[in-house]
């Protein structure tokens, strides 16, 4: 037990129950600023390597700190990932290695080859610091740039200090804390919707826990609006899971960047049996979430992903790997459809809370049905708002109206850019924001991590690197094709991770150049 008990788990157990507690509203919100202060000391007095594995396992748990009674949404990672990269700076002397880098190599084709996607990030980075010129809310470009940025900073942590195999499977540890965190709650919202009437548990979980993870603000918007139901004319509601998230379309894309992580830890510990049954437990509550969190976009934007893995088996590429793979999506596919008893469940439930009898002949099959309903109030919002953005776009295709500045597309004012207002779909997001170059550079990013991905499967020597860079290529591309439907990459939890994601899998394509040389 001595060995659990050490400086870091303590840190971490606080953090989830300070956070936890304040979304109760069991204790006031300002034991957050009391953690992230004890947050700050560790991280400056403990090896970089813990730090970064706190930073990482402590992603969903990241609450808003309330600075100010107007200012009490600024999230913790803000300040910690900011810390952990000046530890890091410091701690790893940087500024000598850049002071002895021969700058000359910048030039060369190899050393672009190597490092294609820090190149495109920083001139993606600078084309949408050019967009500021353009924007007519000037402050919520430079806050859009500077969010990105401070995101940025932890994929070079991760990429830098992942450079062994045992340096990587320990990030993969912190990221499946972290996932298991998300799913747990998830799980805890499943069952208490099966206890108390769902607007209760709505006026709850805005009025309490989104004020804690996320501030008044946005707890306002949500108690009036949100994604956290599925309606229909003829049905009661029903819950789509979401857990420490604002929305059940950025807790689906969480749980799609979870699962390459939780099979890679599979196939790692493959010969410890303990370790082997957690992950792939773990994995599956991960598809379960997906399937929960009635994501029309997830669900048809799988389809693609399933026939690229089907055209991989038929070629007898890796096909072991590729087997397991097929599993995973096997798994989903049973879920999905198991998830028709899912309402029935929540409706009889639901009768007993408040006494009002309900259909219970509903199932997520009539959700999935109205993907084709062009006049379904969702898809024709789209539409619409997609018709609005190529029109944006064919005005101003150079430079856009501005980084943060989708607002002006729809005509609204800046107060409106915190009530989410986006394209629902990346691409256009962006190519109204920072103009098509902008969108084309974004898109050479996803291409160049799919063909990192494919490096990785192919030519890594261990059977856990391969699995990892084959999933994390399909799901990938799952989430890239999910992107025509929604912008919740951008969600800053969802984009932590990915950094996360991203820099182990770079991390496996260096440490594959090295073993192989």
């Amino acid at each position: 037990m001595k060995k659990y008990f050490t400086p870091l788990n303590i840190i971490l157990v606080l953090e989830a129950i300070s956070a936890f507690l304040t979304a109760l509203g069991l204790i006031p919100r300002e034991a957050i600023l009391v953690w992230t202060g004890v947050a700050i000391f560790y991280m400056i007095f403990s090896p970089v390597e813990d730090s970064l594995w706190l930073a990482v396992a402590s992603i969903p748990l990241f609450a808003a700190l309330p600075i100010s009674e107007n200012f009490d949404s600024m999230a913790t990672w803000r300040i910690l990932v900011a810390v952990l990269f000046s530890v890091w700076f410091f701690k790893r002397n940087i500024f000598t290695q850049i002071k002895q880098f021969n700058f000359g190599k910048i030039l060369t084709k190899e050393y672009f080859k190597q490092n294609a996607i820090s190149y495109l990030t920083v001139l993606f980075l600078f084309i949408g610091a050019l967009s500021v010129i353009a924007a007519g809310y000037k402050l919520l470009a430079i806050k859009k740039l500077l969010f990105l940025i401070n995101i940025f900073l932890l994929f070079l942590v991760v990429r830098d200090l992942g450079k062994t195999r045992e340096s990587i499977v320990r990030i993969w540890q912190a990221a499946a804390t972290g996932g298991a965190i998300v799913l747990a709650v998830a799980l805890a919202q499943f069952t208490a919707v099966l206890l108390v009437p769902l607007f209760s548990f709505w006026q709850f979980w805005a009025e309490k826990v989104i004020v804690a993870f996320y501030g008044q603000n946005l707890a306002h918007l949500l108690s009036r609006s949100n994604t956290w139901f599925a309606y229909y004319a003829s049905n009661p509601p029903a819950l789509r899971l979401f857990s420490v998230f604002p929305d059940s379309h950025s807790f689906a894309m969480f749980c799609m960047m979870l699962v390459p992580i939780l099979l890679g830890l599979v196939l790692y510990f493959e010969k410890q049996k303990k370790q082997r049954i957690l992950f792939w437990s773990l994995a599956v509550l991960a598809l379960g979430g997906i399937v929960l969190s009635g994501s029309r976009g997830t669900w048809l934007s799988i389809v693609p992903v399933i026939l690229c893995a089907i055209y991989l088996y038929g070629k007898r590429i890796e096909p072991l790997l590729v087997k397991k793979v097929l599993s995973g999506f096997a798994v989903f596919i049973v879920l999905f459809v198991v998830s028709a008893g899912y309402p029935p469940l929540l409706y009889k439930f639901q009768s007993w809370q408040t006494g009002e009898n309900a259909s219970t002949t509903f199932s997520f099959f009539e959700r999935a049905r109205s993907i084709s309903d062009a006049e379904e109030i969702s898809n024709k919002g789209r539409m619409e708002i997609w018709l609005a953005s190529l029109k944006s776009i064919s005005q101003r295709p150079i430079i856009g109206v501005g980084l943060g500045n989708y607002v002006k597309v729809l005509g609204q004012d800046a107060s409106a850019a915190k009530q989410g207002a986006s394209a629902h779909n990346l691409y256009l997001d962006f190519a109204s924001e920072i103009g098509i170059i902008g969108v084309l550079i974004l898109v050479a990013i996803f291409v160049n991590i799919l063909y990192t991905s494919w490096a990785v499967f192919r030519r890594s020597d261990a059977n856990y690197a391969k699995l990892y860079g084959l999933v994390f290529g399909l799901y990938f591309l799952w989430i890239s094709a999910y992107s025509f439907f929604d912008v919740v990459l951008l969600n800053d939890k969802v984009l932590l991770f990915l950094m996360v994601t991203l820099a182990a899998l770079y991390s496996l394509k260096t440490l594959m150049k090295v073993n192989n040389s």
